[in-house]
């Protein structure tokens, strides 16, 4: 992204940079169904894209894609949060629950996070332990992680061509990076490529077989249309990662506080466009009191709004380490 691209109208961006998204990820197969649409705007320029299940894998995609210049332009300044992190304390905080996940898989060793974002995943990392390496393809995250990390830590580069050693890598992590690519196979040949005998995958992505998808549909929070170009259910990203030479270790519903977040903001969206800006957050507020335990019962009978997953890579390494 580049340093004026919270400037740039998001709908001029949206109707005048489509681009075809080609065939299904996975499998390949161009067929699909249409699950249903979303529309993106107001109501004087909408942009409708559709959520098509592949005929073949059950992959599930968005169509139409933006060109990559469009993608740029879209990734607003605000899109990327807090950009301004300068206590390393608030970061360890924010990032707890990745860095807790990966603590149960690895003590120490060298990791290479995918989209990395503004860096805040490897500012938590304790230097002692962990080697660390990021990748980043926009601009104002890139910089921002290159101020805290480095040049000789950040590349500012798509994974597969990034040109990384072969076998330097115990583990390669894709936080909320994965359903962001176009091909995502590719990405995940590159990791087993850049891993070490037994290295890891960790990944957290959104469930679309989760009750909140299901139930909310369009009005779904994590759906992020048009940024999300692939929706994974736990079979999708399994067969995903299986076919690209890595067998999966665990697979769990993703954090309480993730899933209670995606389900205030999904009620807040269907409210909303159903019943107008102002009727529809007074019964939102009406609402909030049920929804703790309605995420945490919806979250048991029907999976939570995302998941998590540990992989570790199976066939034998091409180089040595």
């Amino acid at each position: 992204m580049t340093g004026k691209a919270e400037a740039a109208p998001f709908m001029e961006v949206l109707d005048t940079a489509i681009a075809s998204s080609g065939p299904c990820g996975l499998c390949g197969a161009a067929a699909a169904e249409v699950v249903f649409s979303k529309s993106v705007g107001n109501l004087t320029t909408p942009s409708t894209f559709s959520i098509l299940r592949c005929r073949s894998c059950g992959l599930v995609r968005t169509e139409p894609r933006l060109t990559n210049a469009a993608f740029e332009l879209c990734y607003r300044h605000d899109y990327w949060g807090r950009t301004n992190a300068e206590s390393l304390d608030w970061v360890r905080r924010d990032q707890r629950h990745r860095t807790g996940f990966l603590s149960r898989f690895r003590a120490g060793g060298s990791v290479l996070d995918v989209g990395c974002g503004l860096g805040l995943f490897l500012r938590a990392l304790d230097p002692a332990h962990w080697n660390r390496y990021g990748v980043e393809p926009m601009s104002m995250p890139y910089q921002e992680a290159l101020r805290w990390l480095g040049p000789d830590r950040i590349s500012r580069s798509e994974l597969t061509v990034a040109g990384l050693p072969a076998g330097q890598f115990d583990v390669v992590t894709f936080w909320d990076s994965l359903e962001h690519l176009s091909d995502p196979r590719p990405a995940l040949h590159e990791a087993f490529r850049l891993l070490r005998p037994q290295g890891l995958v960790l990944v957290s992505l959104p469930n679309f077989e989760s009750y909140q998808a299901r139930h909310f549909r369009e009005d779904w929070f994590e759906l992020s249309v048009p940024y999300h170009l692939y929706h994974y259910t736990p079979a999708s990203v399994t067969r995903l990662l299986e076919t690209c030479g890595f067998r999966v270790l665990l697979l769990e519903n993703g954090e309480s506080l993730v899933n209670y977040h995606s389900l205030k903001h999904s009620l807040l969206n269907r409210l909303t466009r159903i019943h107008g800006r102002n009727a529809g957050r007074l019964r939102y507020y009406l609402s909030k009191p049920f929804l703790r335990p309605w995420e945490w019962i919806s979250t048991r009978l029907g999976g939570g709004s995302s998941m998590r997953l540990c992989a570790e890579v199976v066939k034998p390494s091409r180089t040595t380490p």
